[in-house]
């Protein structure tokens, strides 16, 4: 269940004018079973909240999500995980760290560490837990709020899809493959939520592949509507045997208190 933590995240660096303006944030997500691919499971329901702080140099990023899934004989099964990050904001370095645990069992530290990062996105990641490793991450990649600077600046751009490589710490392998389709794109408009007003948003469908892999079937998929903010709502996540939505249930955007 890892890779859904990472809901909100190309070679060469975007343009000054592409800039989408990521801000802070504290959202609330509600889930709900929407597809079954399994006999295994019979229902499903979440909630998961997210919350970005804006620390002027960097971004503190905090997701919390609750899962429970009842069985086929009528028992549940809760999972809970936490994502936290911080990414300076010249995407030169990030630290990570997922915890996760069922059934109300103790929680774990799945994956911590941190990473460092080239202007070519070339660099360097060091696991800290669950053993400590080191990988190489190849040029071109991203850390999650440049992938998302990157899939907003492509809606901006008019084009139809990007595949940048990702690195978010929620795997030992270290960057992982994403393809990402543009489905619309949105002018500034009305919403139902006041701060998201005037700003403009686009839909994108996001796979995520084993980088080293043959296998043509992502391992995750989601799709969502990204405002240029970094605000994410409709959300859709793919776990394969089954398909949850997520509506936006709370959103909170703090004032900004860096210098300008």
């Amino acid at each position: 269940m890892k890779r859904a933590l990472v809901l909100l995240a190309l070679a060469a660096p975007l343009p000054a004018a592409a800039s989408p303006g990521l801000t802070g944030q504290h959202a609330l997500y509600n889930f709900t079973l929407t597809k079954l691919r399994t006999h295994d499971i019979t229902g499903a329901t979440g909630q998961m909240s997210f919350d970005v702080v804006d620390g002027c140099t960097g971004w503190a990023t905090t997701q919390h999500m609750v899962l429970i899934l009842r069985n086929v004989d009528g028992s549940l099964n809760k999972t809970v995980s936490d994502y936290m990050t911080w990414e300076s904001k010249d995407g030169k370095t990030m630290t990570f760290a997922t915890r996760e645990s069922d059934n109300d069992g103790p929680e774990q530290m799945d994956e911590a560490g941190s990473a460092v990062r080239n202007a070519d996105g070339s660099g360097t990641v060091s696991y800290t837990a669950p053993t400590e490793v080191q990988y190489t991450l190849p040029a071109g990649t991203l850390f999650p709020m440049l992938h998302t600077e990157a899939l907003l600046a492509a809606g901006d751009n008019g084009q139809n899809f990007i595949a940048p490589l990702l690195f978010d710490g929620t795997d030992t392998t270290g960057a992982q493959a994403t393809f990402v389709s543009v489905l619309k794109h949105y002018p500034a408009e009305k919403t139902e939520w006041p701060a998201l007003n005037g700003i403009p948003s686009t839909d994108v469908d996001i796979a995520f592949f084993a980088r080293k892999s043959d296998d043509e079937t992502p391992n995750f998929r989601t799709s969502m509507r990204y405002f240029e903010d970094g605000v994410a709502a409709n959300l859709v996540l793919d776990f394969s045997d089954f398909v949850m939505t997520g509506q936006l249930a709370r959103l909170t955007i703090p004032p900004s208190l860096c210098p300008k």
